[in-house]
């Protein structure tokens, strides 16, 4: 009860701050981030693992595209840093039907530092700290490391390839979470290979207590 108190609160808020306009068509006609025209264009996946990669389950709450696709252009390109609220709001929604029942300590990629440098900021840290924020589980920062500057995956022909030897698992925060659980959250998979190169780095340090929890789901 205290945790749909306090979820209900905190959307109120976000609505006194973006005075109840859709963060997509800024229609005035919602009491939500989005209208209920432009949550239609949110395309929900099945709450089922979309696929397993070395037993790990990887589940995708969205397709990327209408809505989804629009709020996260926004927030990639355009420094549309409130459109985080929204995708993270999707995401926990998708999430509270998984029913996973576990204390997840949330994790994220990290992006290349001339990336955040432009952007002032990691897209995907901001959509799992809001994350954070409405299912009230812990974040953390250091877990993983980006240890190789990488193309953009959407501009890269062999994403596997490409983003191969990039990340690195801090091995001190891991040995604080010895028996915890890991969920890892990413904006957008295609290939997966971005998702596949960190639960190696995992599997490596013998870790296998993952799930992946991705917001958006597009076609090769």
């Amino acid at each position: 009860m205290l945790k749909s108190l306090l979820n209900s609160i905190y959307r109120e808020f976000l609505n006194l701050i973006y005075n109840e306009k859709c963060l997509i068509c800024s229609c005035a006609k919602t009491q939500n981030l989005l209208c209920k025209n432009c949550s239609k264009g949110v395309h929900y996946l099945s709450s089922f693992p979309q696929r397993f990669y070395k037993e790990i389950p990887i589940f995708c709450a969205t397709l990327y595209k209408d809505s989804i696709k629009i709020l996260i252009q926004k927030l990639k390109f355009l420094h549309k840093k409130h459109c985080s609220k929204a995708l993270a709001e999707i995401l926990f929604n998708y999430f509270e039907k998984l029913n996973l029942n576990k204390d997840y300590i949330i994790v994220y990629p990290p992006s290349n530092l001339d990336k955040i440098a432009y952007r002032g900021y990691n897209h995907t840290y901001l959509i799992a700290k809001e994350f954070s924020k409405l299912s009230n589980l812990n974040i953390n920062t250091k877990l993983i490391k980006k240890i190789k500057h990488t193309k953009p995956q959407y501009k890269a022909k062999n994403r596997h390839k490409n983003i191969e030897g990039s990340f690195e698992i801090n091995k001190k925060e891991l040995a604080l979470l010895k028996n915890k659980n890991i969920l890892l959250i990413d904006d957008i998979t295609t290939s997966g290979a971005t998702l596949e190169e960190i639960i190696n780095c995992f599997l490596k340090e013998n870790f296998k207590n993952i799930t992946c929890l991705v917001l958006s789901k597009a076609g090769c």
